[in-house]
């Protein structure tokens, strides 16, 4: 697996204690695919709340709205990606060994979420601020963020049912 630099300039490198997991049957394939669709309401869920966020801004700052998002944003979004990278991308190489463009397609992801994490470091971060008060932070800025944030983790999650789900699952029924 290859290692990226984040927009931040820090390296990640996939953590040596994950271990890539491997659906053996196409039971536990279509498991997995099953709690990517979960995971990826659960993003979408996150997104309506940010855009509930930005939608408020600059004239009602709901703080408690603002720290729940800041405490989770980066959490979920971690965690859906460690699920895709070491059990959802290893599945869909093995499975589709041939699959044309599958390499590029999985490194493109990998990066998006280099992107992404980064991304929703820093958006909790704001968040964070905003919801104490600190009067550096525009709320305007955090509305372009959120923004551009949840609209982004939109376009990840269409992209990733298209091209992961629905082009795994085309192939899975062609191989039958």
């Amino acid at each position: 697996m290859a290692s990226f630099n984040t927009p931040h300039g820090a390296s990640r490198e996939p953590d040596a204690a994950v271990r890539t997991h491997l659906p053996e049957s196409s039971e536990g394939f279509a498991e997995s695919l099953l709690r990517l669709e979960d995971i990826h309401r659960e993003k979408l869920a996150v997104c309506d709340q940010l855009e509930a966020i930005a939608d408020s801004l600059p004239a009602e700052i709901n703080r408690q709205r603002c720290l729940y998002a800041a405490k989770a944003i980066a959490q979920i979004v971690r965690q859906a990606h460690r699920f895709e990278e070491t059990t959802v991308f290893p599945a869909i190489s093995a499975r589709f060994p041939g699959a044309p463009n599958l390499a590029d397609t999985l490194r493109r992801l990998q990066f998006e979420h280099c992107e992404d994490e980064g991304f929703a470091d820093e958006l909790s971060d704001a968040l964070h601020r905003l919801a104490a008060g600190d009067p550096r932070v525009h709320p305007e800025t955090i509305g372009y963020m959120l923004r551009g944030f949840f609209t982004t983790v939109r376009r990840h999650i269409a992209f990733e049912r298209e091209h992961l789900i629905g082009a795994t699952r085309g192939l899975a029924n062609s191989q039958s």
